[in-house]
């Protein structure tokens, strides 16, 4: 056999290890926020696919209409034998529900484990095999909360779990391309604000490092739509706190066939919101922030705040999709590992 046959073999063998193992990877980048969970990862197209789920579980009950039922099958969850409908169709049969969820012990509640279920059971009925799971939490108990979290996800799959700050994932977001490959020229000195309902997360890096007392979380978008929701009883209107946090985003509120206009009460809420993040994040960075390259903007709640944010920082950038940040960051991370440890084996 001549040399040039070996070397198309060996091409050969490699085309179609390296096609086998990117086909049968799925790593999973989970963001389980208080509004929404957002899943990332490939599909067994190849695709990258991003979800959102609302995060609203209620215990289950009977549907008589049998494409209700059909659609309901879909978002039903079970944890620990009792029966749980997740997302819209959890919205749709409770209707307008208090917001649950709102603090640090979230994660004992069995609403959030129905959650995180929903969530691998729909890359499960895609994929059919999970290898891994990167999940975050706020930094603010990410020690505290880390192995509780861990072993939360493990309980719903065989995958390998990980979990890391939440802003972590925005920071992977930004230096790892799609495909898991570190981006060469990256910035290494770099903030990132990351902006949810229940809480702002922030973190520095300083020479690609992360600094642990820079680290922080703030009040998130839930301050905001509770501060209008008070403004606006003061003002004779009674709605509830989804009905104001809506109006964050509309700046309206839909009351007895009326649209009402609210925008200004919600400019002076985002203006105070803005302050507030701005003080603790300022006090968390200290002289740190002078030395960052570049401060990157994302969460649910970065598109409303970025203008407030912007004139604090003159290196602020908000990132490309800024609700899906964390989750992809966590995917491409989670890809990247994964080809690092089979690539010698391609």
């Amino acid at each position: 056999m001549n040399i040039v046959m070996v070397l198309l073999r060996a091409v050969s063998r490699y085309v179609c290890c390296s096609h086998f193992l990117e086909a049968s990877m799925a790593c999973v980048g989970l963001d389980i926020g208080h509004s929404a969970v957002k899943v990332a990862w490939r599909g067994k197209d190849g695709e990258l696919k991003h979800v959102t789920i609302p995060s609203v579980a209620v215990p289950a009950m009977t549907i008589s209409d049998k494409a209700a039922s059909d659609q309901a099958a879909k978002e039903t969850v079970t944890v620990d034998g009792d029966v749980y409908f997740i997302g819209d169709t959890a919205i749709h049969e409770a209707g307008s529900l208090k917001v649950a969820g709102l603090h640090h012990r979230w994660l004992e509640m069995r609403e959030f484990r129905a959650l995180v279920q929903g969530a691998i059971n729909l890359v499960m009925a895609d994929v059919g095999k999970i290898d891994s799971v990167i999940t975050g939490l706020p930094p603010a108990i990410f020690r505290e909360k880390q192995l509780q979290m861990r072993n939360i996800v493990s309980a719903c799959t065989e995958a390998e779990v990980k979990v890391y700050p939440e802003p972590n994932g925005v920071s992977m977001r930004y230096s790892i391309d799609e495909k898991g490959r570190m981006i060469p020229d990256a910035k290494k000195n770099m903030g990132v604000i990351a902006i949810g309902r229940f809480t702002t997360d922030s973190m520095a890096l300083l020479n690609g490092r992360w600094v642990e007392e820079a680290a922080g979380s703030a009040n998130g978008m839930s301050r905001a739509a509770i501060m209008v929701q008070k403004k606006l009883k003061d003002q004779g209107y009674e709605v509830d706190y989804l009905d104001a946090d809506d109006a964050l985003w509309k700046g309206a509120i839909q009351y007895y066939g009326k649209e009402i206009d609210v925008s200004a009460t919600v400019k002076i809420a985002m203006r105070i919101l803005s302050s507030e993040i701005f003080d603790a994040v300022s006090t968390k960075f200290g002289d740190n922030g002078r030395k960052l390259d570049k401060i990157l903007v994302a969460g649910g709640g970065a598109e409303l705040l970025f203008d407030g944010l912007a004139p604090y920082w003159p290196q602020a950038e908000l990132i490309e999709d800024p609700r899906f940040a964390v989750a992809e960051g966590f995917r491409r991370f989670g890809e990247g590992v994964w080809n690092a440890r089979h690539g010698e084996s391609a």
